[in-house]
């Protein structure tokens, strides 16, 4: 969608398409894991893992690698929200109608996750209120937010990253409430697997670079600058070994201990260490003379992936046998190949988008 939204600098523009594109790449193989993979590893959590025990480093390496796209597709959200916001006043759409178009859209993709999404995680099991969730709601989120200045926005983003570990510390984990904004869990038939307050704030950075890039513009150097910033900020972190890990401490010096951080909820180290690749790879595409067409389709056909992908790998390995009981080769055939199924679909509907501009099909 970015290279519709300003004139200048389309093909830097469209690198945020492309690194989304990528990170929609590196999510399908994490979901082939889902329904394929009998070893797939899930102790990206102080209440999931378990100390001392050793983690396989072929699983561990599949399930990190896709550690990176939850984070980097929210800020993405976050900055492709702010440049069409940007656009569409600049334009002269009064702020009443960019706010109910927010309103509709995140409401839209809690609807999906809680109609379409949250049954097919894991078969059987109650509601489970995943990414699109939180990212729905940090979206409402923004129709208030958007009124404050773009720094002060990514100010608060990068203190409830900072500052959620201890604010989680003084609340009952025991109240709804604080499950469904910032420690997750269950709740009768509710699993809050991605509370939203903590991906707000990767939205809320992802808002005040977007209004940034709508303004004076990003340099790759300037990515360059953020992603060592992160990194920094990771090492200390997770070298420190104390706050920040969400209770999922180091404990030794193998990359293995290093890499092991909390994504549920997603402690500071976590965040760190995945904006820092994030914003590196965005400096890396930022240099493209002509970025990679199918990265770009499918980043501008994400939610459309995504709503696809994950019911057709749990069918996939139902109708095989293999649900669940396969290997790591079976698996990344699985993910290949529903890449390879879904690029000319993607490549049909941005078409179909595109024909029909003011559709419905604007909010997916």
């Amino acid at each position: 969608m970015t290279d519709r939204l300003l004139g200048r600098d389309s093909n830097r523009l469209l690198a945020i398409d492309v690194v989304r594109g990528f990170v929609m790449v590196l999510m399908t193989l994490d979901h082939a894991s889902s329904s394929f993979n009998a070893g797939r590893l899930m102790s990206d959590s102080a209440a999931a893992a378990h100390a001392g025990g050793a983690l396989d480093p072929m699983q561990f390496a599949i399930r990190w690698v896709t550690h990176l796209c939850a984070p980097t597709f929210v800020m993405l959200a976050g900055a492709s929200l702010a440049l069409s916001a940007t656009r569409r006043l600049r334009d002269g759409v009064p702020g009443s109608a960019v706010d109910r178009d927010i309103l509709i859209r995140g409401a839209l993709l809690i609807a999906i996750d809680v109609v379409w999404m949250s049954w097919v995680w894991k078969l059987g099991t109650p509601v489970q209120l995943g990414v699109l969730y939180a990212i729905g709601a940090s979206m409402i989120g923004m129709i208030a937010l958007r009124r404050l200045p773009a720094l002060v926005v990514g100010g608060l983003g990068v203190a409830i990253m900072v500052g959620g570990e201890a604010l989680t510390g003084q609340l009952d984990p025991g109240q709804v409430l604080t499950a469904a904004t910032l420690s997750g869990g269950r709740f009768g038939p509710l699993i809050f697997f991605y509370p939203f307050l903590p991906w707000t704030g990767f939205m809320m950075v992802g808002w005040a670079l977007g209004v940034r890039l709508a303004g004076p513009g990003m340099r790759a150097r300037d990515w360059g600058i953020l992603a060592a910033i992160a990194a920094v900020t990771f090492v200390v972190v997770r070298g420190l070994d104390s706050y920040g890990n969400a209770h999922l401490q180091r404990g030794g010096s193998s990359w293995i201990d290093w890499l092991h951080v909390s994504k549920y909820p997603p402690s500071l180290a976590y965040a760190a260490l995945e904006l820092a690749i994030a914003f590196a790879l965005l400096a890396a595409t930022w240099r493209w003379a002509k970025p990679w067409r199918p990265l770009v389709v499918l980043g501008q056909t994400a939610l459309f992936f995504y709503v696809l992908h994950v019911h057709l790998l749990k069918i996939a390995a139902l109708a095989l046998g293999l649900y669940k009981s396969a290997g790591i080769g079976v698996t990344v055939i699985a993910w290949l190949a529903m890449v390879a199924a879904l690029y000319p679909l993607s490549r049909w509907y941005l078409a179909v988008k595109r024909r029909h501009p003011t559709s419905a099909l604007r909010f997916l």
